[in-house]
């Protein structure tokens, strides 16, 4: 409650450093205010008798919060006397006119100083941009926190000694990586079909007959059945494990538990990038689609393998399909069929007609050599090899390396104490190791594992590392380092122009998936896996395309400079086929993501509350939840949170048996004295998104488990949904198109929301009142230049916030 009534305890008494209060707003305050924060009654625990204003950030703070909440109508509330608009406007002009008086007065003042450790994802791209070394180096890290909705905050970035034994752990693993001792690796070529993999399979089962002389002893006495059957399948050579069928000159996967692999044929041995073809078709599927799915990963069966793409096939024309895959030492490639029989016993393969999926051949290269030595070598001893290194050479290899780890110039006397440790190490081990443990020292120094910045200005090199681990989430580039030695980067013209290059660059992608997955949380989908007796349709495919929606719709406002106010509502969106019938929209086919008109009369799609994304997450599996989903609202898109509920309040239990709506059971708490206030606020914005299901569907009643009379619960219709309430100040709505209408009336506040989303997240810091000015700025110029999130990066990388120290 108390961000409620925050707004609400200043004092018409309270002496201003500009001088008194307006006669207006006193009186304003007198009226609307002080019976419930005053002297006698002060809900909350707060007296408005005893507070200042404007002397601190802190004092100015809570004149912000009176304005914002003057604006979105919430205070006074609405069960007690009401204020005409003419009564406001002079409140809120004098508050305004209050506001840029202080934002004058404490402009000096430096932003929050924190001192920034990187985050594990700005960790991992660093050490992949300068070493090109990739793997599971930290899986020991402890979890970033969050805070201001992001974990590269610095005030919640710490360090622990037992965090730095794992960077120390990491080190090791990213120098026995990145130097090379031995001599390159040779690239091989192999090329095998599904006969291959059935032949060796024969193989090893002759192999196994033979060492037991010709028997085929299981380890437990057959029965006379079991005899005649394995005596049948020996004479069609059909034996009981699933096997590859012959198609022509091809042979097929008739099975999805089959999923031929490339390990038999080529070992990996060294980490690094491969090529993988595969070609294949459809057999048996009467024009429907079969998906082809390739992953890689390792043996283990409890770790995901990660998917490389899925095609659909719908014929029997060849298709090739190739992918390039990063794989470490052990891994292998696998291809799967997701449609069709799960499993068969050998001895019905053959006879079998169901769809299936061809392969002609595949072929697996690797590893794919671009440089040698590789770069991470090279970037430390160029192109020498470790051989013809001599140990007076080492002290100059640590000064040329020091500026690439430590991302800025570094003093003499830093290098060498490093120098110093180097030949200490001489002493104990050999030159090699006594250069890994330095380089470890380094690894491990706050010149690496800190941003560092100076204390009083953002110089061209701090400024070269805000814009790229903003942009890229990683270290500068050489080109950025270079401009930053000229003094040339803060040139208004030139950082316009290093910025439009970041984000060109391939590496914005991080920028993209760690932004919209922190902002929007969609890193949360799955993890409240749908109840599958309520909601059958739901996979792993879906669950895919709902993420990809939101992240390609965030990439397409970015990429092509789109109105923010798209995130509200559009007219477009991203789909694949297997979204768009989730939807219901026709006329999408093909697995590939493209932008697709919508055709407003027959569908409410549009906008980020009707991504499947969004919807699944503010759901608990089971149910919709009007609160949550209210809290999202409020927080991620309107940048107005609801303040925590209060302390020993139940929260409101799922009833997936159709007895009660959502709406009957939010009434149960608005009962409760001390939640009426934040519900009246919140429970609106939810209960409007009622119509949409946990999966994102669209629902017109509730779904519900209904008894039969064999006592099985089967699916079916609870009750109506009920989409209708009112918005504070706005109106009432009766569905959801209404209530984005009364939304977009607001589309200052989702402006201002992005705003300092993007703030929070390029400095690395929560935001001040002193920084709401320059947000201001930001939001005004970027809506004047057509209001795209494009315009508004570049805004905010222009101004004086994003240099200020």
């Amino acid at each position: 409650m108390k961000r409620f009534l925050l707004p609400l305890i200043l004092t018409a008494t309270a002496a201003s450093a500009a001088g008194k209060i307006d006669s207006k707003v006193t009186a304003f305050m007198q009226t609307y205010c002080m019976s419930c924060h005053g002297e006698k009654k002060h809900k909350g625990d707060f007296r408005v008798d005893t507070l200042q204003i404007s002397q601190t950030a802190a004092d100015a703070e809570n004149w912000q919060l009176v304005l914002d909440n003057l604006h979105l109508g919430e205070m006074p509330p609405e069960d007690e006397k009401q204020p005409k608009p003419a009564e406001v406007e002079p409140v809120t002009e004098w508050i305004q006119g209050e506001l840029r008086r202080a934002a004058l007065a404490l402009s000096g003042q430096k932003g929050e100083v924190v001192l920034r450790r990187l985050n594990r994802f700005e960790y991992e791209n660093t050490i992949e941009d300068i070493f090109d070394v990739r793997g599971d180096f930290t899986v020991g890290f402890p979890e970033d926190a969050v805070s201001g909705g992001f974990n590269n905050n610095g005030g919640a970035l710490m360090l622990s000694a037992e965090q730095l034994g794992e960077y120390m752990k990491a080190a090791d693993f990213i120098l026995s990586r990145a130097i090379v001792t031995k001599p390159r690796p040779e690239t091989r070529l192999v090329t095998f079909t599904l006969k291959d993999i059935e032949d060796r399979r024969k193989a090893r089962e002759e192999e196994r007959l033979r060492r037991l002389g010709g028997k085929d002893d299981p380890g437990y006495t057959l029965t006379p059945a079991e005899k005649k059957r394995r005596e049948q399948q020996k004479a069609t050579g059909n034996y009981g494990e699933p096997f590859y069928p012959p198609w022509g000159q091809d042979m097929l996967i008739p099975v999805m538990y089959k999923k031929p692999d490339t390990k038999e044929f080529l070992q990996v041995r060294e980490p690094g990038w491969y090529r993988f073809k595969v070609v294949a078709y459809a057999v048996r599927n009467e024009g429907k689609i079969m998906r082809l799915q390739v992953s890689h990963g390792s043996d283990n069966r409890e770790e995901p393998q990660t998917i490389a793409g899925i095609t659909q096939l719908t014929d029997e024309t060849p298709r090739e399909i190739e992918y390039r895959v990063y794989l470490q030492p052990n891994q292998r490639v696998q291809v799967s069929m997701l449609d069709g029989t799960n499993w068969l016993p050998g001895s019905r393969i053959l006879e079998d007609k169901s769809p299936a999926i061809a392969i002609k051949r595949i072929e697996f290269e690797g590893p794919l050599i671009d440089q040698w030595p590789p770069k991470g070598h090279q970037a430390i001893f160029g192109k020498r090899e470790i051989a013809n290194i001599d140990e007076a050479d080492v002290p100059q290899v640590l000064r040329d390396f020091a500026p690439k780890l430590f991302r800025r110039p570094v003093e003499s006397s830093v290098v060498e104490e490093f120098v110093a440790f180097y030949q200490q190490q001489l002493k104990e081990v050999s030159a090699l190791d006594a250069f890994k443990l330095t380089m470890k020292a380094m690894m491990t120094s706050p010149q690496f594992l800190y941003h560092q910045e100076p204390a009083d200005k953002v110089d061209d090199f701090a400024l070269a590392n805000r814009l790229s681990y903003f942009l890229w989430r990683s270290m500068p580039d050489d080109e950025l380092m270079r401009l930053a030695s000229q003094n040339a980067l803060s040139k208004p013209a030139e950082l316009k122009k290093q910025t439009a290059r970041l984000l060109a660059d391939p590496r914005a992608e991080r920028f993209l998936r760690d932004f919209t997955g922190q902002w929007l949380q969609t890193t949360k989908v799955g993890e409240m896996q749908p109840d599958k007796s309520l909601y059958p349709e739901y996979d792993e495919d879906l669950e895919r395309a709902m993420v990809q929606e939101t992240q390609l719709f965030i990439r397409e406002l970015l990429v092509n400079d789109l109105s923010i106010a798209n995130l509200l509502d559009s007219d477009w969106t991203i789909l694949n086929d297997r979204l768009a019938r989730h939807y219901g929209i026709e006329g999408v086919s093909g697995n590939e993501f493209r932008k697709v008109s919508l055709d407003k009369s027959k569908s409410v799609r549009g906008g980020l509350l009707t991504h499947a994304s969004i919807l699944s997450i503010t759901s608990n599996g089971t149910t919709t939840s009007p609160v949550v989903r209210g809290v999202w609202l409020l927080e991620r898109l309107l940048g107005t949170p609801a303040p925590p509920p209060p302390p020993d309040v139940p929260p409101i239990e799922p009833d997936i048996r159709g007895a009660s709506t959502i709406n009957e059971q939010l009434a149960r708490h608005r009962d409760i004295a001390q939640c009426a206030a934040c519900h009246a606020k919140i429970d609106p914005y939810g209960i409007a998104l009622e119509n949409f299901d946990v999966t994102g569907g669209w629902r017109v009643n509730y779904r519900a488990l209904v008894e039969a009379k064999n006592g099985r619960k089967t699916l079916g219709e609870g009750k109506p949904v009920q989409p209708t309430d009112k918005l504070p100040k706005l109106g009432s709505f009766g569905g959801f198109t209404e209530f984005r209408s009364l939304l977009k009336k607001n589309e200052t506040l989702v402006f201002h929301n992005v705003a300092e989303k993007l703030a929070t997240y390029a400095l690395g810091r929560s935001l001040g009142f002193a920084d709401r000015e320059h947000i201001d700025q930001i939001v005004q110029s970027t809506r004047a230049n057509g209001g795209g999130m494009r315009t508004m990066i570049g805004t905010l990388v222009m101004s004086p916030l994003f240099r200020r120290p």
